[in-house]
């Protein structure tokens, strides 16, 4: 890519000047050429790397750059729930030293205000750590958009009150279940603490002008699916920003047992080109008149949404790469995306997979924005975003598969092509 300021004219390639006035134009060697006025207001600066990626609506460049960084402030949590990461590992657990955060917010790119988001999730309850309040205010007091994962056990009504105050953008209460029951088979807890979280946060909102999105989240099981409709009749019921259903990642024989996603990983090789019939079908009401409609177009597709009805937006894809995020573990790791930010087993395709961490960078060493920048990072990035990894959901595994330090292609550790984030069976939050 190049900008139009750049290019020498010639008897072949010279544009006229209603061409030059154009944002993009395609040179005679078949360049994308890009004004300079347009990619100053994509921003994107000169020698920037940027990420090109076609979709459904055409072409998106954006500048690679970080916009998320998931801060893990703590690993413990008050809860033990039977499908956490913890039943899958063996790490110490901890809290980031005040000091750390510190050092890892002066060293994030500088950014106008709200462009870059700090989300506390990773793998324990942020509630936990002594200072969340220090760090949030810290993030908050630099500009940066702040988001809270919470099981909500410890959100009373003066912390729902001080989120609300420190201007928190999101927060996502994480309610595993529609009833009380199927709640408990997950959490180990009763379903009136996190349900008393939202009314707290929604209460608390009521009495300010501040602009918080506030939600649930959810991983449906076998267990638990039946419940999940009372579960957004409720959300519907409270006005709720959002409702999030994600899938399950099983760190156990018992919880493999649980998943939902079984021919959907199979299927998520296809291409849509290869689906018989393919399916065209304009919006419709969905009523009781059109349920069995519904219900028939997406059961052909052996997964929901129907693979032969979407756009294919989910297969192979990287979030964490295309859309500028990263984890930073809470002793100070940086890796690429959640899935890597501790070592831990997943049973998948029948068979335990051993997953290992990969680090990028330590904050205590170098300021984040120069972890980014790194070239070994960036081509990673890269080998991301490209996602040229074998189909391992449709052979079923394989003994290079135990782990994720090798592939049939080849390519260097860590491997993704068992990767149940970037086949969209397990969503980024």
């Amino acid at each position: 890519m190049s900008e139009d300021r750049d290019q020498t004219p010639s008897s072949t390639t010279a544009a006229s000047p209603s061409e030059s006035e154009r944002a993009v134009t395609v040179d005679a060697l078949g360049r994308v050429v890009v004004s300079a006025q347009a990619l100053a207001r994509a921003g994107i600066a000169p020698g920037q790397d940027v990420i090109v990626e076609a979709t459904a609506e055409g072409v998106r460049i954006v500048p690679d750059v970080l916009r998320k960084v998931h801060v893990e402030a703590t690993s413990h949590c008050n809860l033990d729930c039977s499908m956490c990461v913890r039943h899958g590992w063996q790490e110490p657990l901890g809290h980031m030293p005040l000091a750390r955060f510190e050092r890892l917010v002066e060293g994030l790119p500088f950014v106008c205000a709200d462009h870059l988001t700090l989300a506390f999730s990773g793998f324990g309850e942020p509630l936990v750590h002594p200072a969340w309040q220090d760090m949030m205010r810290l993030a908050r007091g630099r500009q940066h958009r702040v988001e809270l994962i919470t099981n909500g056990l410890l959100l009373d009504a003066g912390v729902a009150s001080t989120l609300v105050d420190l201007g928190v953008a999101q927060v996502t209460v994480s309610v595993d279940g529609g009833d009380a029951a199927a709640y408990t088979r997950m959490r180990g807890t009763d379903l009136e603490g996190a349900l008393g979280a939202v009314r707290r946060l929604l209460e608390a909102r009521r009495h300010t002008r501040r602009a918080l999105s506030i939600g649930i989240a959810a991983v449906a099981t076998r267990s638990n699916v039946a419940t999940l409709p009372a579960l957004v009749d409720w959300a519907d019921d409270v006005k709720l920003d959002f409702v999030s259903i994600s899938n399950l990642v099983p760190h156990t024989e018992e919880m493999a047992r649980e998943i939902l996603w079984e021919r959907t990983g199979w299927a998520s090789v296809f291409q849509r080109a290869s689906w018989r019939p393919r399916l065209v079908v304009g919006r419709f009401d969905l009523e009781h008149a059109t349920r069995p409609l519904a219900a028939a177009i997406w059961v052909r597709g052996l997964s929901y949404p129907s693979l032969n009805a979407d756009d294919g937006a989910w297969r192979n894809r990287c979030r964490f790469a295309l859309e500028g995020m990263c984890a930073v573990a809470w002793d100070g790791r940086v890796t690429p995306c959640l899935s890597l930010l501790h070592g831990h087993t997943e049973h998948i395709n029948n068979q335990a997979r051993s997953v290992r961490a990969y680090v990028v960078g330590h904050i205590d060493e170098q300021p984040l924005a120069a972890i980014w920048r790194s070239p070994s990072f960036r081509a990673f990035r890269e080998r991301l975003r490209v996602f040229d990894f074998p189909p391992c959901f449709h052979c079923g595994g394989c003994p290079l598969t135990e782990t994720n330090d090798e592939d049939c292609y080849g390519n260097p550790a860590p491997v993704c092509g068992e990767c149940l984030w970037a086949q969209g069976i397990v969503l980024c939050p």
